[in-house]
């Protein structure tokens, strides 16, 4: 059956203001508003995590999941992490048949898709899905880069290797074919991959979104974002004033003159690079193999770039190690409550062939590596969820508060949601 509806698709970076987007149709009758529906850790996500706490008035992310369970059938967490670059000349059938098969879900309502993993697939899906509305959300670097390292400790913070919550390393581990200089050892600040990505995805937006709603201009300052929606999806003066009882200002972070000057040099830097590499006039116009062509004398200097693999095989080894210490300490907490596990406390790991070093090599596949991060950072929601409610029957005098020692058991525990 096709969707009798133009869909709505919400695109942008993390921490940019998607899930504020999703919240305001989620609210409306008559839209079926499905919230990251390519999040990696999806049904894991569904079944333990809960709304962020700076998600004001947002309840529970994942109703329209739990009304639609068929949503399962098409669903898959490659399609986070493969692929991630599409233009209108890739095929990607998988991704197609899922996002068909939402839109089939969701009628007779208007369909709402919010994306935070599909800002370099624009093109492709304005061509496979040509009568949607696509809603770009912005908003100004420097804050969204310390809203998306926020959790990280300060002495780790700025460290270009040290993996966050919100998918920095696995984006850039997933582009290198495209766009190695993501991987650049030099500068070794986070911001420099953090902002090349966000100058993609705003030069793909510029060329492909219906409208572009930036959060500070439009939703802290003003409402204008009221009528650039109105442009697109008409609105009564109700749904218009539901919209306006969503926002909230929240804090922003106060950054001081030596991080801002420094961030400022390296987003001039990275903009000098998109500008040699043809990128900055010509991504979402031209294939970017025609682009490389063309600006052969920046790229060329970038095809000899080795991948970094050895990153990929400390996080994965980590993220091993901390999966298993979580794992042993529930099973010790289920002993000290004299406690027997239920069927769904069997062990998380069951599925999961654990990767030892010497199986990861300069030979590993990409996609390979990322999809077993995926199911590995699956394994940790899961397991943190059960260490959580393990923890709350453990008597007082006894509690012993554990300590999260991997980078990458960090990434899990804070939600990647926008």
């Amino acid at each position: 059956m096709k969707p009798k509806h133009q869909p709505i698709f919400i695109t942008g970076r993390f921490r940019s203001g998607t899930s504020f987007m999703w919240q305001l149709f989620n609210e409306l009758d008559g839209f079926c508003a499905w919230y990251e529906p390519l999040h990696p850790q999806l049904l894991a996500a569904i079944e333990s995590v809960k709304p962020k706490q700076d998600h004001v008035g947002i309840d529970d992310y994942w109703a329209v999941y739990r009304a639609h369970p068929e949503f399962k059938k098409t669903y898959s967490s490659e399609l986070a992490t493969h692929h991630l670059y599409l233009d209108d000349r890739s095929d990607y059938p998988a991704l197609k048949k899922h996002i068909e098969h939402l839109l089939e879900l969701s009628a007779p309502a208007v369909p709402v898709l919010q994306f935070n993993r599909v800002d370099l697939r624009l093109s492709w899906l304005k061509k496979h899905f040509p009568t949607a509305k696509i809603i770009h959300i912005d908003r100004n670097p420097l804050q969204l880069y310390r809203s998306q390292r926020k959790h990280i400790s300060a002495e780790l913070r700025d460290v270009a290797g040290h993996w966050d919550a919100y998918e920095l390393m696995p984006w850039c581990h997933a582009l290198f074919r495209e766009f190695p200089f993501l991987l650049s050892p030099e500068p070794s600040h986070a911001f420099y991959p953090f902002y090349g990505l966000y100058q993609l995805s705003k030069i793909i937006a510029s060329q492909h979104a219906d409208i572009t709603i930036n959060l500070e201009r439009d939703v802290f300052e003003s409402i204008d974002f009221i009528d650039k929606i109105n442009r697109i999806v008409p609105l009564d003066a109700q749904q218009k004033a539901t919209m306006v009882s969503l926002c909230h200002l929240p804090d922003m972070v106060e950054l001081d003159e030596a991080a801002t000057t420094e961030m400022t040099s390296i987003m001039t830097s990275v903009d000098l690079h998109l500008q040699a590499s043809g990128l900055l006039d010509n991504l979402g116009q031209r294939s970017l193999s025609s682009i490389k062509i063309y600006f052969a004398d920046y790229w060329d200097a970038w095809s000899k770039a080795k991948y970094p693999w050895q990153a990929v095989q400390q996080n994965i080894i980590a993220l091993q190690h901390e999966v298993t210490r979580i794992e042993n300490e529930n099973f010790e907490f289920l002993e000290r409550i004299k406690a027997k596990p239920h069927s769904a406390d069997e062990r998380r790991t069951a599925g999961i062939e654990m990767m030892h070093s010497d199986q990861i090599n300069e030979h590993s596949h990409v996609g390979h590596l990322m999809h077993h991060i995926n199911q590995l950072n699956s394994i940790m929601t899961y397991l943190l969820a059960d260490n959580q409610a393990l923890r709350a029957q453990l008597p007082e005098e006894t509690e012993n508060k554990s300590t999260d020692t991997g980078a990458t058991a960090e990434n899990t525990k804070k939600d990647q949601s926008s």
